[in-house]
């Protein structure tokens, strides 16, 4: 199944509701009052029947959805994971090939990209144990680019902006990118697709189906668009949010094996806080990644644990 394909099916289900109910409208209008009566009365009157049929129907994506859950074991907790790991990995590749309008990558001479690949290498060489850091071909670009940033794609491509290098240490930086990795072992970007298509599916076609159908068009629009945020910023985000904290908790285990100072991580976050907007305080709900303050007191809440595993590692 290619990545076009899967991107298609997180999204079938609001295509399907829409689709559903603007013809369930078309055919409605087109109704004599008589018929809409007649069908209106056999609705009531199998209104037990239809009960039963969406209660098996939720039974079935239920043990769908079971079906497709495995136990995560960095986080002991039972994830989704309805896409296949490898296609997303494909993809990542695919998307290394870079836009015109893209900021220029530093040569491998470049004393920053030296910096960065040798604070990756010690972290991969430290977690090389860790089936999805080993098996995975790793690759170090940094972007010419005073952003303070750096990504990890599900591909094992590390990119670092030249903007994070100058607020960082190394040791920052060694926990920046276990976060970054950490998604990876964790396998977020296969768990936000499959909680989209899960909220899509449960939560935005039945209803989009039934404002098409009942509501004027002006007032559909308008549910549409409401819906739609409201699934965001009730239940995406707060998922979203929550995978951030995961990935910082693992990220700071990774970072402690390669025997990184660990108390570097909630000093980087305090540090970013002091340049975060009023807006992005005051409307963090509506964002996909925790306040750096929020992140910053998670993070020293994990020092402990952190030492202890740096001191397993006989650092």
């Amino acid at each position: 199944m290619t990545f076009g394909m899967q991107l298609f099916l997180m999204q079938l289900p609001c295509i399907v509701g829409l689709v559903a109910g603007l013809t369930a409208r078309y055919w409605w209008s087109r109704q004599a009052a008589a018929t809409k009566r007649r069908y209106v009365d056999a609705a009531w009157t199998n209104r037990p029947f239809a009960g039963l049929a969406v209660v098996v129907a939720l039974c079935l994506f239920g043990a769908f959805l079971w079906r497709h859950t495995e136990i995560n074991p960095w986080t002991g907790r039972r994830g989704l994971f309805l896409f296949s790991d490898k296609v997303l990995e494909e993809l990542s590749e695919k998307e290394e090939c870079r836009g015109p309008g893209e900021p220029p990558l530093l040569d491998a001479a470049d004393p920053v990209h030296e910096r960065v690949a040798g604070v990756t290498s010690r972290l991969l060489a430290a977690n090389a144990g860790v089936d999805a850091i080993g098996a995975r071909r790793w690759t170090v670009q940094v972007l010419d680019s005073p952003a303070i940033n750096a990504t990890v794609d599900s591909g094992g491509q590390v990119m670092v902006h030249v903007g994070l290098t100058k607020m960082a240490n190394d040791d920052q930086l060694s926990i920046v990118l276990g976060h970054e990795m950490a998604h990876c072992v964790l396998r977020h970007i296969n768990q936000l697709c499959s909680v989209v298509f899960v909220a899509n599916s449960l939560g935005l076609m039945p209803f989009f189906a039934a404002i098409w159908v009942a509501l004027p068009i002006g007032w559909s629009v308008l549910a549409h668009l409401s819906s739609v945020a409201l699934i965001k910023v009730c239940i995406l985000w707060p998922c979203f949010r929550k995978y951030e904290n995961e990935a910082d908790r693992v990220g700071l285990e990774l970072a402690a094996k390669a025997c990184v100072d660990v108390t570097q991580g909630h000093l980087f976050w305090d540090a970013m806080s002091k340049t975060d907007s009023c807006s992005t305080k005051l409307f963090w709900w509506m964002s996909m990644h925790p306040t750096s303050k929020s992140r910053a007191k998670h993070l020293h809440s994990l020092i402990p644990v952190a030492t202890e595993i740096r001191r397993l590692a006989a650092c």
